[in-house]
């Protein structure tokens, strides 16, 4: 049963739609990470009715960021992301348009579903559309220096080591992060003399030329394979301006749906194809991946924070916190041993 303060909403958003009047029902589609996601079903036409988490603990204007990020996709021309319908920014609610298909496989990663993709970045970042966003809020976590790539990953595991120590696997997720602080430590040195041999001021920010409009949690496992071979993207609640070394580390290191390696350096041709600077701008994603590498180490960890877990208990009720936390550390532990050195 949907939840009764969702209905009002979405009802009000229905009526807005010319759909006023005509019984509907709320179906759960999905349980994600932060928000409940429900097909509704109105005669004979469905849509997606999105209920976003907001707690006074985090910020982060999810259904604003998303919202105007897929307005503006869609007056640029682009359809491989939902059509955005209405909104209920008071409820916490938003309507779009529904996607029929189906989540992708990691062998199903091919160099079809990677040209989409970088096509997809690439289209929202041409010299016409970045002009048309400039008035799209920064990305969550944007970093447009070396340093403050640096200091987003010396946050998070600042924020992992005051983790609440309740049970056996909490203890088990604090030793594992006092590794990861080794590790990143030793990794910062060695990402500083690569910023030396390339020339690169860790402090010097990336020029606005050189900033993209990033989808921000990029990769496959936001996307929906459609009948007909193309793909949709979807989930842009942290999307906005960004470093592209960030987007592209990112897109390649989520566990998620794993990316092959070897599309690595044709992917980035293809996405960065826009930007002047390309050369330099790959430079840079090539000594920065690390950084995303070790980054979501430390995100599948975020089950271990409270405010983290509020999220995913509103995402899904029924969620098991003490099996949830092994299953997370055990992702976590996978990943950081995958790391290449």
């Amino acid at each position: 049963m949907a939840p009764p303060t969702l209905e009002p909403a979405t009802a009000a958003l229905l009526a807005a739609q010319g759909l006023g009047g005509i019984p509907f029902h709320l179906e759960p589609l999905s349980a994600s990470g932060n928000n409940r996601v429900f097909v509704v079903h109105c005669g004979d036409v469905r849509l997606v009715a999105k209920w976003y988490f907001h707690d006074a603990a985090d910020t982060r204007d999810r259904l604003g960021a998303e919202y105007a990020f897929l307005q503006h996709a869609w007056s640029s021309g682009l359809r491989c992301v939902p059509r955005p319908l209405g909104k209920d920014t008071l409820a916490h609610v938003a309507l779009y348009e529904y996607v029929q298909g189906r989540q992708l496989f990691a062998h199903e990663v091919n160099a079809q579903v990677m040209q989409q993709a970088a096509q997809f970045f690439s289209a929202l970042n041409s010299a016409q559309s970045r002009v048309a966003a400039v008035a799209l809020p920064l990305a969550s976590e944007a970093c447009f220096s070396v340093a403050a790539h640096f200091a987003m990953v010396d946050t998070r595991l600042v924020r992992l080591q005051g983790m609440p120590l309740d049970c056996d696997v909490d203890h088990a997720a604090a030793a594992f992060v006092v590794e990861l602080d080794k590790y990143w430590q030793s990794a910062k040195l060695r990402l500083a003399r690569g910023c030396e041999k390339l020339g690169l001021d860790a402090d010097k920010t990336v020029p606005t030329s050189e900033r993209c409009l990033s989808p921000s949690d990029f990769g496959f496992h936001n996307a929906l394979f459609r009948p007909d071979g193309s793909l949709c993207f979807i989930d842009f609640e942290y999307a906005g301006w960004d470093d592209p070394a960030k987007t592209m580390g990112d897109f390649f290191s989520h566990p998620g749906v794993a990316v092959p390696r070897a599309y690595f350096e044709d992917f980035l041709a293809q996405a960065l194809a826009p930007f002047d600077a390309v050369q330099g701008m790959t430079a840079r994603v090539r000594l920065l991946e690390p950084i995303s590498q070790l980054k979501w180490c430390c995100i599948i960890l975020n089950e271990f924070l409270p405010a983290a877990a509020r999220r995913r208990n509103f995402a899904n009720p029924s969620n098991d916190a003490i099996a949830r936390k092994q299953l997370q550390l055990g992702k976590a532990i996978s990943l950081f041993e995958s790391l290449p050195y």
